[in-house]
């Protein structure tokens, strides 16, 4: 049977009703008959369990997984309200879905990846094709705190083949690390990663956005404290970053949280400037008793080299990375994408919505995806978390 998607939205504030819309909407789009499986997520303001209820009223035996978004993205709408929800059903003989979960993730990130890659390695099967891989980004605890991506991927990539495509990303229903929430078929769970394994006659490629470059030398992180980062050059960070931003800037230090971000080459550090090498750290918060950068991830640890970045996002870019995917697969067929919420554009200091881009390239592709934490692909050989990219999931039938 040929393979059919149907994607579906809502922005009811009805959390029941919204489920039930975008479903249904889904359905129709696609013109599907049989559905298979169901990727679903829902805003921050919405009540999960009355959103996966609405859901099942629709979508009863489906398999389905998802979680809790910033925003949704979809051919037709994008918006990060809170209010939005996004449901994409599936309906093929040709590409299988697994999914699997580890929970206690506040308590042990590595333990959690080591578990979840135990149990996918088992399922991996010859004709294995692509990996999603979600989680939630927040302890959900007072004063809120992340959960750290680093040890989760690190701790799973072990038990993951070399070949296997791999993206995936942190949920977040907002800015201020509210509780958030995973979907497995007919159950609501919270502090779990979970992963999505997509085998069949089918690829799946994957390219990351990430429309920064370097604007300074290497400097090295010389004392940290988990993702605090104290020293850069044996000075305060906050000092250097001053610094480097020159004595003019206008910029109020606490405006250095999701604004101020450290690049880290992970290939050739004399070699000309490649995007697709460097792994992005986005700051999360400013401590400004101990003149100190608070990162979203803990790996800049003490003799790390980084560069300050300079955002540079613009369409031509955008456009640049989706023809380069489409030479590859002359005919995709479904895509999906992963975006920081900070891109979004009233956050990205940028004059353009970026998933807008994304859609307008993708020249009818059907589309879905949804706005996250922290995004998760390969750079290199390993899987990295990074910090305000995009990434982009490109499925072709063979």
């Amino acid at each position: 049977m040929e393979t059919k998607i149907g994607i579906g939205f809502s922005n009811q504030t009805v959390s029941e009703r919204a489920g039930i819309e975008a479903a249904n909407l889904a359905l129709q789009n696609g013109n599907i008959k049989r559905p298979d499986f169901a990727l679903i997520f829902s805003g921050g303001k919405h009540d999960p369990h009355e959103f996966l209820k609405g859901v099942n009223q629709v979508l009863p035996d489906v398999a389905k997984a998802g979680g809790s978004s910033f925003g949704i993205i979809t051919d037709d709408f994008i918006g990060y309200d809170g209010f939005e929800v996004g449901v994409t059903v599936f309906s093929s003989d040709n590409i299988r879905f697994q999914t699997f979960a580890a929970g206690y993730l506040k308590e042990d990130e590595y333990a959690v990846g080591d578990k979840l890659g135990k149990k996918i390695k088992g399922a991996i099967s010859d004709d294995s094709q692509g990996l999603f891989v979600f989680y939630d980004s927040s302890k959900q605890q007072n004063p809120p705190m992340l959960n750290f991506a680093t040890p989760l991927f690190a701790a799973l990539e072990k038990y993951l083949p070399s070949g296997l495509a791999v993206a995936g990303g942190g949920f977040l229903a907002d800015m201020m690390l509210s509780s958030c929430y995973q979907y497995i078929d007919n159950n609501v769970y919270t502090q779990n990663a979970i992963g999505i394994l997509m085998s069949g006659n089918f690829t799946m490629d994957v390219a990351i956005l990430h429309g920064c470059q370097p604007c300074s030398d290497y400097i090295t992180v010389t004392k940290t404290n988990g993702p605090v980062l104290l020293e850069i050059d044996n000075q305060p960070a906050l000092e250097v970053i001053d610094g480097l931003l020159g004595g003019n800037h206008g910029i109020n230090v606490k405006d250095f949280a999701m604004n101020v971000t450290l690049g880290v080459n992970r290939g050739d550090k004399f070699s000309a400037f490649k995007e697709s090498e460097y792994a992005n750290r986005l700051t999360l918060a400013v401590d400004e008793e101990n003149k100190a950068l608070i990162m979203f991830e803990p790996d800049l640890k003490e003799g790390t080299e980084v560069q300050l970045m300079r955002r540079n996002l613009d369409s031509n870019y955008v456009t640049d990375v989706i023809n380069v995917l489409k030479e590859k697969n002359p005919n995709p067929s479904f895509a999906f994408y992963i975006n920081c919420g900070g891109r979004a554009k009233p956050f990205s200091g940028v004059g353009f919505e970026d998933a807008e881009e994304v859609r307008n390239n993708l020249n009818g592709i059907p589309l879905a995806g949804f706005y996250s934490g922290v995004e998760v692909a390969k750079v290199g050989e390993h899987l990295q978390a990074l910090d305000w990219t995009g990434v982009l999931c490109v499925f072709s039938e063979l």
